[in-house]
């Protein structure tokens, strides 16, 4: 028999389910184009995991190259979009790259494991496409 009472149905998660789930649906999102959702998504999974000593976030934001001196304003720079999606900004509008979205889903992956068929697949996918490697390649899109 079909439920037809869909909000009573109740589904019991852990946190690494959830995050799992988080990450796949990000990374259907970017897929989409959907860079938003990528970004709410893969930071929501992100932030459910505890720090990680020497993981990728860890890496980016300690990086002694990096642009931007004082690292509260560096680490501000870097969550920049996904606090716009999150906060009520002065800014109506802003330019989404698929590249930051990219970036948003390996920073979430690299705090869960094991990972999904999705999850890898997309790695595979990052890592053999040398485009997504290089930032510079994406340049926002400008309203003629």
């Amino acid at each position: 028999m079909r439920e037809r009472r869909p909000f009573f149905r109740v589904f019991t998660v852990t946190q690494q389910e959830a995050a799992a789930q988080q990450i796949e649906a990000a990374i259907a999102a970017f897929h989409a184009g959907e860079f938003a959702v990528t970004i709410t998504l893969a930071g929501a999974a992100e932030d459910m995991a505890p720090d990680k000593e020497n993981g990728l976030w860890a890496s980016i934001r300690d990086n002694p190259n990096r642009p931007i001196g004082e690292r509260k304003a560096w680490v501000a720079s870097l969550n920049e979009t996904r606090n716009w999606l999150k906060h009520e900004k002065a800014e109506a509008s802003r330019a989404l790259v698929a590249f930051e979205a990219g970036v948003f889903i390996l920073r979430a992956m690299d705090k869960w494991e094991p990972w999904t068929p999705p999850m890898i697949a997309f790695h595979d996918l990052w890592f053999s496409s040398p485009k997504l490697m290089r930032p510079e390649d994406y340049s926002p899109e400008v309203g003629e």
